[in-house]
């Protein structure tokens, strides 16, 4: 089917109606590329006094599942000190695993369901949704009467993360001016890592409040998933979704107000070029996952997104991120802390939140570096780092006795080290590519098929690692993830193709 049966307005097919008549001179000079976040409108220009607040806002306000998805993740790692006594799971490290991984199963199962949805409901559409989700699961989490309903909760919870984990970097990408899509695309794993820190400190507040009680520290979500629903529920559709509907005048308009100005001519001649070259291509508006997989080059990203989602879950962050409490307090972090409370739980709390703290400015840097250092220099210059943190980590289980204050603190740095260079470099650099490295008819099912990857090695992680804990020990699963971490920096430096400061419809080839 050609492009002009396919694009339609209320007036007619968008090429019998001038794109002059949508006020845009595509022709005029004046145009200026649209800077990053918080320049004045018009583009680069610092003589207008008019700021665009638009963007930033929706930007972090999307970015909002994010945010719980993160303290969705970080809770369970309070919790569990005080959840397998009461449940008598001390001997059921499979039944742990479980409970851990019951949000990733139902991420896996979310991220295969979202191609659909935002195809169906756009991307707003599916965020709205998946905030209700959250809100719901929330609510199930903290008045959970046993364990199968608890782990009922989470798979619930899980299938909002997995929904929001594809749309947020799509939405995102798709919203965002090319010369700082990648400041703005490492704003959701900013999000993350601040959830999983909030709800650290959420877990000690209640520690030193109600005792421990782990029901208390799981409904604490209600209230962020409150700020959620209310955060998505402002934001508008992406003018690329629309105009792939046909929706142009509201595409346009959209485009409009979340650069905060008139002049978009330049950039919605490129967003209309995109869907005319797609058309070419005679792809359909939305491909599944099938459809990518007969198409060689967006087949041949699928691959190595694939794989660098893999390493993402295989170098071992989700593991330390859930279990980093019970690492911390087999290496002995009490004996550092014990001048400032005395329960070995209470410090290993207070030293995992010292490890994590660091990676909120390191995720800062992340957003000034991406659009400067770009993409695969980040992932080659610091994965081997992650690799020596595991290392060193693994070292002071081997080498130092156990109760020793220079074992504690030696497993605190390692794991704060390991946190830092994992937001320069894994953490955020698998969505962004995945956002940006596929046409535009695929862009949907590709960040589908990518997200998939990452949530079902996250369970494959989650679930084998108090197991393989169990039976060779924390040491040598430590080694593994290294191991690993080497591996992704050879992938990445052979296999990562460089988007720093490509259009978003040059960067998938369209």
């Amino acid at each position: 089917m050609g492009y002009r049966s396919r694009y339609h307005t209320p007036q007619g097919p968008i090429q019998a109606r001038s794109l002059s008549n949508l006020k845009i001179n595509l022709s005029s000079p004046s145009v200026a590329p649209q800077k990053c976040l918080n320049m004045p409108r018009g583009g680069a220009s610092n003589d207008s006094k008019d700021a665009s607040p638009r963007l930033p806002l929706s930007v972090y306000l999307s970015s909002l599942p994010s945010l719980l998805h993160g303290y969705d993740t970080g809770v369970i790692a309070g919790a569990l000190l005080y959840l397998v006594p009461a449940l008598g799971l001390e001997s059921a490290p499979g039944l742990v695993g479980l409970m851990v991984t019951a949000c990733t199963l139902g991420a896996i199962l979310g991220s295969c369901i979202v191609n659909s949805l935002l195809s169906s409901f756009g991307r707003i559409g599916t965020l709205r949704l998946g905030s209700w989700v959250f809100f719901f699961s929330s609510i199930l989490s903290g008045l959970s009467p046993n364990y199968w309903s608890l782990v009922m909760a989470r798979f619930m919870a899980g299938v909002a993360m997995g929904t929001s984990s594809a749309t947020v970097p799509v939405y995102i990408s798709e919203t965002s001016p090319a010369d700082c899509r990648g400041k703005a695309a490492t704003v959701p794993q900013f999000m993350i890592s601040s959830g999983i820190l909030l709800s650290y400190a959420v877990d000690l507040a209640i520690l030193a409040t109600f005792g421990g009680k782990w029901r208390v520290m799981l409904g604490a979500a209600v209230l962020p998933s409150i700020a959620m629903m209310i955060g998505v529920h402002t934001l508008v559709e992406s003018p690329r979704y629309l105009a792939s509907k046909g929706r142009t005048e509201e595409a346009f308009e959209n485009l409009k107000k979340i650069r905060g100005t008139e002049d978009v001519g330049q950039e919605w001649s490129d967003i209309v070029g995109g869907l005319k070259s797609s058309q070419k291509d005679d792809a359909a508006p939305r491909a599944s996952l099938s459809d990518l997989l007969k198409n060689p080059f967006a087949r041949s990203r699928l691959i190595v997104m694939v794989v660098l989602q893999a390493f993402q879950q295989l170098c071992g962050i989700n593991a330390i991120v859930y279990f980093t409490p019970l690492i911390l307090r087999e290496a002995g972090v009490s004996s550092i802390l014990s001048r400032l409370v005395s329960d070995g739980n209470a410090a290993s709390m207070l030293s995992t939140i010292v490890a994590y703290a660091p990676k909120i400015p390191a995720l800062v840097l992340a957003g000034k570096l991406m659009d400067r250092m770009g993409r695969k220099k980040l992932l080659t210059t610091f994965t081997p780092v992650m690799g020596i943190s595991l290392v060193t980590l693994a070292s002071s289980f081997r080498w130092l006795p156990a109760g020793s204050k220079l074992r504690g603190a030696l497993a605190v740095m390692s794991v704060m080290t390991y946190g830092i260079v994992f937001c320069l470099s894994l953490g955020p650099v698998p969505s962004i590519l995945s956002s940006e490295s596929f046409p535009g008819e695929f862009r949907s099912a590709g960040m589908a098929g990518s997200v998939a990857a990452q949530w079902t090695f996250n369970a494959a992680v989650s679930l084998m690692f108090p197991i393989m804990q169990a039976k060779v020990g924390t040491e040598n699963v430590l080694w593994g993830f290294a191991a690993m971490c080497a591996l992704a920096t050879a992938f990445s430096g052979k296999f990562v193709v460089e988007t720093k400061g490509m259009k978003l419809e040059d960067c998938g080839g369209s």
